[in-house]
């Protein structure tokens, strides 16, 4: 087999399981507003979320650090977040750049009790991508 065959069958393969693969579109207007929580993924501590369409403010339960976090809407499903953009005290250097370089979060799945998303930011180090859970709360 020709390796200019080879190619062809292999893309071919490959935008036959694209067309297969698409996914249905989400249903993202939940998430745009409400109350929500997540868990921690170093301590498993409880955070609450309350999120008002371009705010969304953050309180973790064992500390009550609170995060006042500015949303600019990319889609009904991605979002842009800088990082306590609305800090009522004084950001130390490395908050300061959370807070001028957003993280961009994109919802893949929305279900009845909680939803999934993708988040993907940046430090001057590396870079990250963090797939989490996001309850609704009752």
């Amino acid at each position: 087999m020709t390796k200019t065959k080879l190619i062809f069958i292999v893309f071919s393969i490959l935008i036959s399981f694209s067309s297969f693969n698409c996914t249905p579109s989400l249903d993202c207007s939940k998430v745009k507003n409400g109350r929500f929580f997540y868990f921690s993924k170093i301590d498993r501590r409880k955070v609450f979320i309350e999120r008002i369409d371009s705010l969304q403010i953050e309180i973790d339960s064992k500390s009550n650090e609170v995060l006042r976090n500015k949303i600019v809407w990319q889609s009904d499903c991605k979002m842009q977040m800088f990082v306590n953009a609305f800090s009522q005290t004084k950001l130390s250097k490395e908050d300061s750049l959370y807070s001028t370089k957003p993280a961009t979060i994109e919802i893949v799945d929305v279900r009845s009790n909680f939803y999934i998303c993708i988040a993907k930011f940046s430090t001057s180090k590396r870079e990250y991508e963090l797939r989490d859970t996001m309850y609704f709360q009752k």
